[in-house]
């Protein structure tokens, strides 16, 4: 076995999967994990409990919106899975698209298709029964109303051919190389749900993996492009990591509404305006910045 080949991480990977990803483990006792005395959300997360107002709910109306929030928080993860990742995967799968298409990379990506859609199903699950225990049963939300799915649908706008699919791609970079960092807060909570916690640090230890997936496959494609679609690839990745730093507006009407709370898109845009834009871990993708000699600059936060 050549040196090259022990050192690729792709290979690394691929031939850990079966040990390493959540899909290969055996099925989490959703409500054996479940403790019905315990938040399902971290309230500093949860903006609406900022407004003016919310000091007024009495705990059963905060613990409702709170179990919205883990339901809308979820809703938005499996959006993104599904909108986002799934679609550049099976984008990078087609010959049209030059990426790296040896066996290898294409186990990886496969292996992150699988992940993904077992991540999606991790989500399902979760939230089911966190309807089930709070009756909860009509509290949904469409793929559409997340910022970073209409930031996708603003950037490929106009649009056709190649030229989408390399925006589709970069959107999609954004999302794998910094997923990491909107599950963490999570992940780490000691004070809510342990399945809620448990669920999502499994999705979180997945996604880093994945975060060496796309920065392989997309340092290829990107390689392979001419000035042009550098250009292009470059501004579509800004503008999804601005619109993953985005603020939902809609969702959290319909959190808020749970409680009984009503509120408006404007006071939640107020509150977003007069606070900073959230941080988000881009370490992993400044990595291949420096492989690519592309400025830092372009993903500052």
């Amino acid at each position: 076995m050549s040196a090259d080949f022990e050192r690729d991480l792709l290979v690394q990977l691929t031939e850990r999967w079966g040990k390493r990803v959540a899909v290969k483990k055996d099925e989490l006792d959703l409500d054996g994990h479940f403790d019905p005395s315990l938040p399902d959300f971290p309230e500093h997360l949860v903006p609406v409990l900022a407004l003016p107002g919310a000091e007024k709910l009495d705990r059963d109306a905060r613990e409702r919106i709170l179990s919205a929030a883990w339901i809308a928080y979820n809703a938005k993860t499996a959006a993104i899975e599904d909108e986002i990742i799934l679609p550049a995967c099976r984008l990078m799968l087609q010959e049209r698209i030059p990426v790296r298409r040896d066996d290898v990379a294409v186990d990886a990506l496969h292996q992150t298709i699988i992940d993904e859609h077992y991540h999606i199903l991790m989500c399902h699950n979760a939230v089911g029964v966190t309807r089930r225990r709070r009756d909860m049963a009509d509290v949904r939300f469409s793929p559409g109303v997340w910022s970073v799915v209409q930031g996708r649908e603003a950037a490929r706008a106009g649009l056709s051919g190649f030229d989408r699919d390399v925006v589709d791609i970069a959107f999609s970079l954004a999302a794998e190389t910094t997923i990491s960092g909107f599950l963490s807060t999570l992940s780490t909570a000691q004070d809510i749900q342990p399945m809620n916690r448990i669920t999502t640090d499994m999705h979180r230890r997945d996604e880093s993996g994945h975060a060496v997936v796309f920065r392989e496959l997309c340092g290829s494609l990107y390689r392979s492009l001419d000035g042009t679609q550098k250009q292009m690839f470059r501004e579509a990745l800004v503008d999804g990591l601005t619109a993953f730093r985005s603020a939902d507006l809609e969702p959290w009407v319909t959190v808020a509404a749970q409680g009984g709370f009503e509120i408006g898109t404007d006071q939640l845009r107020e509150w977003a305006a007069a606070r900073p834009v959230p941080k988000r871990d881009t370490g992993p993708l400044q990595l291949l910045l420096d492989d690519l000699g592309i400025s830092h600059d372009l993903v500052k936060t």
